[in-house]
């Protein structure tokens, strides 16, 4: 089974790197802005890795020795740009609401790389870290990320496209003409359509080569994206444009 970093591995590593004498869980989920109990999966995963080992005292810190060479989940979170990282930082300060990067992977899954938020900020119910192909319609970083690459969309040709809700989009004609217009306007929006009461906004951040390699999204409940829409749009697409740029220096 193919397996994924947890949201904030590369936050972790950094966390753990700046405390040598480690960090227990709560500490570890505050400086995450997650609960102890959503951390533990990420700990855990570099405990697993050689990354990081548990002290006598149940604390967590890094390794001593040379680190190994990176691979699986975290060698996939270690490769994040630091500027990358930096904008998912500065999008989840602008708008106060959960930030994430996402990717599109070689199995056709949106991996959701890295994330920002506190444990008070809802989160969209279901929507695991790493989205399969049978959700891509459904979700806004999928979408983008679709949007700029024909092969992405075409290869989801033939997936169940499921109806999550009254407004997930199922026809294929409409997809298209929606990702026409996620082309032309630069972000994607899904209001609701992969759960109700939620929307997320997203906009790709194109790598050095000129290819959308990853997107920036924030989700939110509707409720306060409809109180801050024109807002919202435009810190997501003004933080991706800055990483872009940021990336081609």
């Amino acid at each position: 089974m193919t397996t994924v970093a947890p949201a904030g591995t590369l936050r972790a590593l950094r966390l753990l790197a700046a405390n040598p004498d480690g960090l227990d869980l709560r500490d570890a989920g505050r400086h995450l802005g997650r609960p102890a109990d959503s951390a533990r999966a990420t700990v855990d995963a570099l405990v697993a890795g050689g990354y990081v080992e548990r002290t006598p005292t149940g604390t967590f810190r890094m390794r001593p020795g040379p680190a190994p060479a990176p691979s699986g989940p975290v060698a996939r979170a270690a490769e994040v740009p630091t500027m990358l990282a930096d904008a998912v930082t500065e999008l989840h300060r602008r708008t106060r609401a959960r930030a994430y990067l996402a990717e599109w992977t070689d199995d056709d899954h949106v991996d959701l790389l890295d994330a920002r938020g506190h444990e008070r900020l809802a989160r969209i119910p279901d929507l695991p870290a790493r989205v399969p192909p049978t959700m891509a319609h459904a979700v806004a970083a999928a979408k983008v990320l679709m949007a700029f690459s024909s092969a992405r969309r075409t290869r989801l040709e033939g997936a169940t496209w499921t109806r999550f809700t009254a407004t997930t989009i199922t026809d294929p004609i409409a997809l298209d003409a929606e990702l026409a217009t996620v082309r032309r306007v630069g972000y994607a929006l899904d209001r609701e359509e992969f759960a109700e009461g939620f929307s997320c906004v997203a906009a790709p951040v194109a790598d050095p080569g000129g290819r959308v390699a990853a997107c920036l999204a924030v989700s939110m409940p509707t409720r306060q994206l409809d109180t801050c829409r024109a807002a919202t749009i435009r810190a997501v697409t003004d933080v991706a444009r800055t990483a872009h740029r940021l990336w081609y220096r």
